[in-house]
């Protein structure tokens, strides 16, 4: 088939991107590859693939010529996708939905992805075309809209090969992702002090790690190691003897569950949003109803053995079972889209 991915653009397509959306599409462009098709990406300039690449701006938001505004500059890759269709048997678009009304202008059809989650203008735009296919990355993502009926549930993959097992973890417990309220990263620092785990923080800085962490790590017992990359974030992780994840709001996904596990690390965490369909209970990790029980899911997490959890993780969340995925999703709406435009 020939596909079209229609990034979003806070950075350039690329293996290791800025923006996660970015790299996710990098790596399911590179699946489809593999698999036999043909694939062209919509993003910014800059961006990298062994497929074609459409530059649509010089830059991603703010870059020297392309706009400041990153809601244009989201519209503007989305209509020069849609320019192109003609070009595509489908469009995958991964801008919030917001090709959704643009579907009756493209000459071929066209599937939708939220990576995060719904707020009530996306399920409104989403019902303002009730028709118009999109996928889920979690059950839980569209539930509070079962109004809404996904095609197709489709959990984010990794490539398991960038993940390394380790067996013998080091002496620390970890928390690696941004520093706001509803991660609970004072949730994770009062949850390893009170079992007396040494816990080492990983993230890029901002006001809230400043004013509400930073306070908080004392350089032994708590330790804050820099926002990690590549080889540096695989070693943060594979070395814990568990990740935590105390998150206090729903969320529609959790990638840093899976490249845990992956490294044979067992996660603890609130068993919010799509936690419970990433963590398997008992198995690659442990879950909390509440602050008070999160400490024993710690306790409980330890014991787990890393090597069934890295086993587990690689047949459930490997990047080509994910293109896999979409590949069929793509055939069923190409054969569908041809039989509705016999006359």
């Amino acid at each position: 088939m020939r596909i079209a991915q229609i990034s979003t653009l806070s950075s350039p397509v690329r293996e290791q991107a800025g923006g996660s959306v970015e790299a996710w599409v990098w790596l399911l462009t590179r699946e489809l590859i593999r698999l036999g098709h043909e694939v062209t990406i919509f993003g910014a300039g800059g961006s990298e693939s062994e497929g074609e690449i459409v530059a649509t701006l010089p830059g991603p938001y703010g870059a020297p010529g392309s706009l400041e505004d990153w809601q244009l500059c989201e519209w503007v890759n989305l209509c020069r996708a849609v320019e192109q269709s003609h070009r595509f048997d489908l469009l995958h678009a991964h801008a919030y939905l917001w090709g959704i009304p643009l579907e009756p202008f493209s000459r071929a059809p066209m599937l939708h992805t939220l990576h995060i989650v719904p707020d009530n203008d996306a399920a409104g735009l989403w019902s303002m075309r009730p028709k118009a296919r999109v996928t889920a990355i979690s059950n839980h993502q569209w539930s509070p809209y079962p109004q809404l009926r996904p095609v197709a549930t489709i959990p984010h993959g990794v490539d398991v090969s960038q993940f390394t097992f380790r067996a013998q973890p080091e002496d620390y417990v970890c928390y690696l992702g941004r520093f706001v309220s509803g991660k609970g990263p004072c949730q994770a620092i009062a949850a390893a002090r009170a079992l007396g785990l040494r816990l080492l923080m990983a993230g890029p800085p901002n006001p809230y790690f400043r004013e509400k962490v930073q306070p908080l790590v004392d350089g032994k017992t708590v330790e804050y190691v820099g926002f990690l990359r590549g080889a540096e974030r695989d070693q943060l992780l594979g070395g814990a003897r568990a990740l935590l994840y105390p998150i206090q709001y729903p969320e529609a996904f959790g990638l840093v569950l899976v490249e845990a596990m992956l490294c044979g690390t067992p996660v603890a965490a609130m068993r919010l949003g799509a936690v419970p369909e990433i963590v398997e209970e008992g198995v690659t990790g442990c879950c909390a109803a509440s602050s008070e029980e999160f400490p024993r899911a710690i306790l409980d997490a330890l014991s787990l053995d890393r090597r069934q959890i890295r086993e587990r993780t690689e047949r459930r969340f490997s990047a080509e079972q994910m293109a896999r995925a979409y590949a069929s999703v793509y055939q069923s709406i190409v054969a569908t889209a041809g039989k509705q435009a016999i006359p």
